[in-house]
This record gives structure tokens, C-alpha cells and sequence, in this order.
């Protein structure tokens, strides 16, 4: 068994997904994200106390600023610190994993879906399953997330995982059980993890149900039963106000031109034309319009190929879209092939990408987005698997097609890989909140030696950083910073204030501090002691610069 899992070609293209995840996986992406400090942090905090930084024992979502994200990737980061230490890698080994996992989960799955060609014209272990695995190893797009403590990858891992035992479940007339479970148990696994696995999962079920099920339908209980399991279990958190506070924060319905439209438009058409007015601005009408505008985004070169226009800045790569230029140009290649129902393709491939934006066309800000459309990213790598594997199977000049086409994915990955690991580090400065994991490290040594310090909360209060580094008691610590949201608060010698410049009041030679004072200022705060007579014995400590030579913070000490 062993030998034959050495000879299978998935094997390999596992270790190069998995390599290209974790390579250097501390370092880069270049800043550790807010996102991703809270999630160390509060996994250290359960792990320690049972509860989150917020006090709440062993809770399924937690309050960033009233997002309530769900709690999955906390918990699935516990044995990761237990092994690796408290730091980055440990926190993004779990994303970088289930990234490389799931190029697994597509070959399964694309294996289960792909029509058998008997007459094809391919030497060798390829089929669309096996190109389907290895473009998704290499998908920028992909790479970039499993890099970055994405909750939305685990999700992703956890769906296509459950749809393969799905699809085992369809395709059995004897022992349904233990798919049935297994079907369950991952797909409902990745509620826990993303707020879209919630309204997609079942979507994508239903359509791979109907699909392969078609007319026969109803003589297949096992296959209704996990549809309607799944849509109550989306129901049933939708009644909960915490599973909703995201929706509610970045959804098309709280939308304030969607709210224009509907309050303010309907008075402007003037008085006594009412009929004109819920003809043109009534509830439906607006929100259909608004989806489909936003939907459009998701499948539009744009969205794909143009520098900056998939969002937030933090996912991004400098110079480039979320998918290369012969991603593109295979992406249409399997299109045609699937339009001229070639026979190794599957519609229902084509379905289930059409239907992954939805999430994402259901919101409207930072859109479009690449990271609640990710659930088109394994879609995306099967359709275009279909355009190359139609490469392949072209008969004139075949090794001479062949050979470009590799080529040009090579060089396409190459510059991904150039731009990533170079230049992003400077490119995306202002995205991964730099500068404070140097803050975090150097207060947790620094501090000791002082009286008092003042540190700012501009531009994101670097608390979790100072606790997740500085491997403070997350039991004292996290019932000191329980009034965080209320302003100022403090924990031994530290004082945590929403001044962004705290040096101005903590020099101030009218009622100075006493003691040994170290202050900490967020950028665009003035650096020359003399400017605010700080007096002489106030110095610059030292500065936290981005890797433009852009000031972060200024940390001053009064010895």
C-alpha cells in the first residue's frame, strides 16, 4: 500500500501543495494580521482558561466588532500551539494545511464526477481529477489564503470533503450509513468554521442531489434527508442574532444606497406619484438589482485579472489579480469544452462555480471579495482542469501545444511567486498591521523596566499582540481587558489609551508621571522631544518602520 501511495501522483502534488503552504510560513505574508493575533491569542486563552479573551467558556462565535465570527479555527488551533509554541506558524499551520488537504479533496471529488473516456488519446496517470489537484496546488489565489489563517479555507476542506461522501452516498444502494454520517459530519463541520459555508453548503448539496439523483429523487431517502438537515441547521442559525451580526454589518439589505434608494428616491419623483414611485424603488425590485450587480463582479475578467480589484489589500499580490493570465485562458478552454459537452467534463462542475459567488453577491462592502467568493476557487481549478486536459487531447502537434502550455503555466507561477514573497512585503504595508508583532515582542521585553507605559490603540489596539507574544497570564489579562471597549484600561504597568499621540499628555511638565515612563505613539505623531518641551531626559527609545522606512510607532522613554 505504501508503494502504490508513493507511485500516485496525488501523492506528490500533496507534498508540492504542501510545500508551497507552509514554505517560510512565519515570514510570509510579511505582518501578522489582526485577525490572525486574536485567533492565537484566544486559542492560547481557551486553551489556558476555557474561555475567550472575552470572558465566554467554550463559545461557537466571538465579537470582533460586532462581525461574531464563528469560532472553528480557535479550537482546530489549540493542538497546533501545543506542538509548534506560541507563534505565527502555529496559527497559520492549520489554513496551510487544510489548503494542501484539500487539493486531495478535489481529486476525490473530480475522480467521482468525471465521465470516463476510455477512447482517450492521454498516456499516463492524467485525467481531469489529477489536473484538477495539481492547478489548485499552484492557484495563487489559493496559496495566498492557505497562507493566512483563513477560516474560509478550513471551510472549503470540510465541503468538498463532505460532498465527496455525499456523492458515495448517491451512488450506494447497500450500507448508506456510514456515508450518511460522514456526509453529515464534515459538511456541517464547516458551519463552525465561515459564516458563507452556512448559505452555500446546503446550496451546493442540493444541486449536486438533484443533479445526480434527477428524476429519481424521491426514491433516495438517505440524500433528502442530509438537504433537509442541512437547510434547518442554516436556519436555526440564522435565528441566532450572533450568526447574523456579520450579514448585518456588510449585507446588500443595510446597504446605505440601498436604503437611499428606498427611502429618499421614492419622494423624489414628487407628490401624487406614488404608483411611479413603488414601480421604480419597491423592496424587490431594489434588491434584485443590487445582487445582480453584484454578482456580475464575480464573473467578470476584472474581478479576476486586474491588480486591486479583488479585495481586502491583505489577501492580494502586488501587480497581479487572484488567478495568472493562462488560468484565465484555461478557464475559458473549459468552458468551451463543457458548452460542447465534451466527455470528460461534468455541467455539474459548472453549476456548483455559478452558484459559490452567492455569498459574496449578497454583500456589498470590500466587494468584490476574494475571500467570501472562495468557495469558487476548487470550482475554477476544475473547469479549467477540463480546458487542459482538451489541450492534451489535441492531435496535431501535441507535444508542441503540450510543451507551451507548460511553459507558460510555469513562468505565470513563477512571477506569482516572485511578486509574493518580494514585493508584497512592501506592496501591501498598509493592509497586515506591521509593525505590531515588533511592537508586541519588544513592550513583553521592555516593560518590565518601566513605572508606568502608555501605549496607543491607534491603529488597532495591539493587545493581542502584547498577550500573544509576551505568553501573558490569559486569566488576569483577559479579566483586566474585559472594559476594553469602554476606553482607557490597564493591566499591571500597562495602560492601554485611544490617544493616538500619548507621549503629549505623558510628559507633560504640568502633572508629569513619576517613575520610569515608556510611551508609545502611533504614526503621524511629532518626533522631536523639544517641539512639546517633553524636557531632556525624554528621549526616542527607538522607532517600528514598515519596510518602505514608513514610522509605525515611536516608542519614547523617560529613564
Amino acid at each position: 500500500m505504501f508503494k502504490k501511495l508513493l507511485t500516485h501522483p496525488i501523492f506528490w502534488i500533496f507534498l508540492l501543495a504542501l510545500v508551497l503552504r507552509l514554505y517560510n510560513l512565519s515570514e510570509v505574508p510579511y505582518g501578522f494580521h489582526a485577525d490572525e493575533a486574536r485567533v492565537g491569542w484566544n486559542a492560547y486563552s481557551i486553551l489556558k482558561t476555557g474561555a475567550d479573551d472575552w470572558g465566554n467558556k467554550f463559545t461557537l462565535h466571538y465579537n470582533t466588532f460586532g462581525d461574531f465570527r464563528p469560532t472553528g479555527y480557535f479550537y482546530l488551533t489549540i493542538p497546533s500551539l501545543l506542538i509548534f509554541g506560541v507563534n505565527e506558524f502555529a496559527v497559520r499551520f492549520p489554513g496551510a494545511l487544510a489548503g494542501s488537504l484539500t487539493v486531495v479533496s478535489l481529486y476525490f471529488l473530480l475522480s467521482k464526477l468525471s465521465p470516463k473516456n476510455p477512447n482517450s488519446n492521454v498516456q499516463g496517470p492524467i485525467s481531469p481529477a489529477i489536473l484538477g489537484a495539481l492547478l489548485l496546488s499552484l492557484s495563487p489565489w489559493h496559496i495566498s489564503l492557505s497562507r493566512a489563517t483563513s477560516e474560509g479555507v478550513v471551510a472549503i476542506f470540510l465541503a468538498l470533503t463532505g460532498l465527496i461522501f455525499l456523492l458515495r452516498l448517491l451512488n450506494s444502494s447497500k450500507n448508506p450509513l456510514l456515508p450518511f454520517v460522514l456526509a453529515l459530519l464534515f459538511l456541517l463541520s464547516s458551519y463552525f468554521f465561515y459564516h458563507s459555508a452556512r448559505l452555500l453548503v446546503p446550496l451546493l448539496v442540493a444541486a449536486t442531489t438533484l443533479y445526480i439523483l434527477w428524476p429519481q429523487l424521491k426514491n433516495h431517502k438517505p440524500a433528502l434527508f442530509v438537504c433537509v438537515i442541512l437547510f434547518a441547521a442554516t436556519f436555526l442559525f440564522s435565528l441566532n442574532p450572533a450568526a447574523r451580526g456579520r450579514f448585518n454589518q456588510v449585507g446588500i439589505f443595510t446597504d446605505l444606497d440601498v436604503k437611499y434608494e428606498l427611502d429618499k428616491m421614492p419622494f423624489d419623483e414628487g407628490p401624487n406619484k406614488v404608483f411611479i414611485a413603488r414601480l421604480f424603488h419597491n423592496k424587490p425590485s431594489v434588491y434584485a438589482r443590487r445582487f445582480i450587480n453584484e454578482y456580475t463582479q464575480y464573473i467578470s475578467s476584472k474581478f479576476f485579472l486586474v491588480p486591486k480589484e479583488a479585495k481586502p489589500g491583505r489577501y492580494q499580490t502586488v501587480g497581479m489579480g487572484i488567478l495568472t493570465y493562462v488560468e484565465f485562458g484555461l478557464l475559458i478552454l473549459g468552458l468551451v469544452a463543457i458548452a460542447q459537452k465534451k466527455p470528460f467534463t461534468t455541467p455539474l462542475v459548472l453549476l456548483l462555480l455559478l452558484l459559490s459567488p452567492l455569498p459574496g453577491a449578497l454583500t456589498t462592502e470590500d466587494a468584490p471579495n476574494l475571500h467570501r467568493s472562495a468557495f469558487m476557487i476548487p470550482f475554477l481549478a476544475s473547469v479549467e482542469a477540463f480546458g487542459l486536459y482538451g489541450v492534451f487531447k489535441i492531435k496535431k502537434k501535441p507535444k508542441l501545444i503540450t510543451s507551451f502550455v507548460i511553459i507558460a503555466l510555469t513562468l505565470n507561477f513563477i512571477f506569482f511567486w516572485h511578486q509574493y514573497f518580494t514585493h508584497n512585503k512592501v506592496g501591501n504595508t498598509l493592509s497586515r498591521n506591521i509593525g505590531a508583532k515588533e511592537l508586541g515582542i519588544r513592550l513583553s521585553q521592555l516593560a518590565p523596566e518601566y513605572s508606568s507605559v502608555l501605549v496607543t490603540n491607534i491603529p488597532d489596539s495591539p493587545y493581542p499582540w502584547v498577550a500573544f507574544f509576551g505568553k501573558l497570564d490569559p486569566k488576569t489579562f483577559n479579566e483586566m481587558a474585559s472594559i476594553r471597549d469602554k476606553g482607557v484600561w490597564s493591566y499591571n504597568n500597562l495602560t492601554f489609551t485611544s490617544t493616538r499621540c500619548p507621549s503629549r499628555d505623558a510628559f507633560n511638565t504640568q502633572t508629569p508621571l513619576p517613575g520610569k515612563i515608556l510611551v508609545v505613539d502611533a504614526e503621524a505623531c511629532e518626533t522631536e522631544a523639544g517641539k512639546y518641551n517633553y524636557g531632556e531626559a525624554v528621549k526616542i527609545k527607538e522607532q517600528i518602520k514598515r519596510p518602505d522606512d514608513t514610522v509605525v510607532y515611536t516608542i519614547w522613554a523617560r529613564e
